[in-house]
């Protein structure tokens, strides 16, 4: 999902949208490299059909939805977020990217879709529970809901303090700037539940820090791009900052950081 959102409150970085596009493209691109192989493993036991209709709910890039296309020659994928300048690849006459906001947005037709996945989407917007609301209006009966959202909770009991002080920042800054809530993903069958739908299976994958991949380039580029409005909230001090990212650079922090979690649910 694209991190610049219409609920924004307050901007994290006085740096040139310039810089910012670079360094959401590097985080977007560390994110799908971190994800996309459990992802995809998951998304392929649901037995997608060549005719399916899905919905990639915030696309960011778009891997995931060309990945869908190819598995939906016939039928069709559309793929949204509310920032689509990062979406990628070519033209194909089965996929469809649409500017759409799923707070507020356009309602899709009832019972539309085969398959709706949405990842690191739900965790960033406080009305999490309306858009799942929405959501299984759109589903058609015997359709598939897939939910993953990031976790702090290997976090919690980081052996390196400077590391866990600078990650929980970065997790308090976002909650009070756009209304994150990285604690959220572990009730998600709870929340299936209260959206009318029985949980079928939940599973998490931790992002390790400290081995030269793409955890280590997303925290960089995250430390980056929110590191001055941390350190001007009082939440971290500069030089504790540049310390874990000298760290990273240097593998001196073998690590977990967020786990993805993910649920999944199908109507009847």
């Amino acid at each position: 999902m694209t991190m610049s959102t219409q609920h924004e409150r307050k901007p994290w970085s006085a740096r040139t949208r310039e810089t910012r596009d670079v360094l959401d493209w590097r985080r977007l691109h560390a994110l799908e490299a971190l994800w996309n192989p459990g992802t995809l493993a998951l998304l392929d036991r649901l037995g997608i059909g060549p005719g399916w209709r899905c919905l990639e709910a915030g696309a960011g890039i778009g891997s995931v939805a060309h990945w869908l296309a190819d598995r939906c020659p016939r039928g069709l994928v559309v793929a949204t977020d509310i920032d689509v300048r990062y979406m990628s690849g070519e033209p194909r006459p089965n996929l469809d990217f649409l500017f759409h906001d799923l707070v507020d947005g356009a309602d899709f037709p009832e019972a539309h879709f085969d398959l709706i996945h949405c990842r690191a989407v739900l965790a960033h917007v406080p009305e999490r529970e309306h858009v799942l609301e929405r959501a299984v209006r759109w589903l058609r009966p015997g359709g598939w809901l897939v939910v993953e959202e990031p976790a702090l909770f290997p976090v919690d009991s980081s052996p390196h303090p400077l590391f866990r002080t600078c990650v929980e920042a970065h997790a308090r800054l976002m909650e009070e700037s756009i209304g994150t809530d990285l604690r959220w993903a572990r009730t998600l069958p709870a929340a299936l539940g209260r959206a009318g739908l029985h949980c079928a299976g939940m599973t998490a994958q931790a992002v390790a820090v400290g081995d030269g991949g793409p955890g280590d380039e997303f925290w960089q580029v995250s430390f980056e791009q929110l590191g001055p409005a941390m350190v001007d909230a009082g939440m971290v001090d500069t030089a504790d900052l540049e310390q874990v990212r000298a760290s990273l650079d240097g593998s001196e922090i073998h690590d977990l950081s967020w786990a993805l979690v993910a649920a999944w649910a199908r109507t009847v």
